[in-house]
């Protein structure tokens, strides 16, 4: 082997050796400090780029969590409201059961009529004052989105709508107030069948003239008639708590569906970006012992070409 003094190989090597252990020592450093296997780009660019990707769906879904729970609060204070409206119907049907028994006077008739009077304007109030954020759900306002276009939730991270999206039709937030309920209406609250005429008026008793609740407690035949009119109001009320029951438990469904799409984003995303702690500390003693050996070393490397000054002196 020749004794060279300008380029001291085994130096050269040595030093590419320490510069090898610290960046070593210095990524392990990092990897433990920070948690993460990469930490830049240059780390593992493929891999940054699915992880990103997976951390996209990942936020996605979570507010698209948001959405669900949302939506089924609609549908609460929905439900509840009709919940109200129930009560004041099947009050007023015990109350038209109770008249239809011949044996009141005109007087009762009357105070049972006010008291319909009144339930009927408790549900049209309750139909104007159930709303969320500003939408009306009840008063099937032809102005509002819910009436034109339905309540859409977004239950999914992507825009694809077949696979992330819940609607409910238009349809369903039509106008329900005494005056539509257990009548045919279209999606904007207008009456489409003129034998219908909501549980406000007495139609069918003695004529469209008598449209008004007192002609329904006229007389005990006229209040047994008002109960077929009652049960239609009723039986709508029933189809949209019915609905809403049903959009509840789907959006319970995406919810679940919802959580294990995280969960598994999440656990895809972990192996590519978490780093092991445990390897990582294995790698950090490991080069923090070549580091230190090749420092020693090289300073032995560095004193090699001072064999030349002895073939010179000697």
């Amino acid at each position: 082997m020749p004794i060279i003094v300008n380029t001291n190989v085994t130096a050269l090597k040595t030093q590419a050796s320490l510069n090898s252990a610290t960046s070593t020592l210095e990524q392990s450093l990092e990897r433990m400090s920070t948690g993460l296997k990469i930490n830049k780009a240059g780390d593992d660019a493929a891999g940054l780029y699915v992880a990103t990707g997976l951390n996209t769906q990942i936020r996605g879904s979570k507010v698209a969590q948001d959405n669900v729970e949302t939506g089924n609060n609609v549908l609460s204070i929905m439900e509840g409201d009709l919940d109200v409206i129930l009560d004041n119907l099947n009050r007023i049907r015990d109350l038209s059961v109770q008249a239809a028994n011949s044996v009141y006077s005109e007087d009762a008739m009357t105070a049972m009529s006010d008291e319909v009077k009144q339930r009927l304007a408790e549900i049209n109030r309750v139909s104007e004052a159930s709303n969320f954020n500003g939408l009306k759900l009840l008063n099937g306002d032809p102005a509002s989105k819910l009436s034109t276009q339905g309540l859409r939730l977004q239950v999914g991270a992507n825009a694809d709508e077949a696979g992330n999206c819940i609607k409910i039709e238009p349809e369903f937030f039509a106008k329900l107030n005494s005056s539509t309920l257990g009548a045919k209406m279209d999606n904007v609250g207008n009456i489409v069948d003129e034998a219908g005429t909501g549980i406000t008026v007495a139609d069918g008793l003695s004529g469209k003239d008598m449209a008004n609740v007192d002609a329904a407690f006229s007389s005990a035949s006229a209040a047994a008639q008002y109960i077929n009119m009652l049960d239609a109001a009723i039986n709508d009320i029933s189809n949209k708590k019915a609905t809403i029951g049903a959009t509840m438990n789907r959006l319970d469904a995406a919810a679940a569906s919802l959580t294990t799409t995280i969960e598994n984003n999440t656990a895809a995303k972990s192996t590519i970006m978490d780093a092991d702690i445990a390897e990582e500390s294995a790698e950090y003693t490991k080069a923090q012992i070549l580091q230190q050996t090749s420092s020693a070393l090289l300073v032995q490397a560095n004193a090699l070409p001072q064999i030349a000054i002895n073939l010179v002196q000697g």
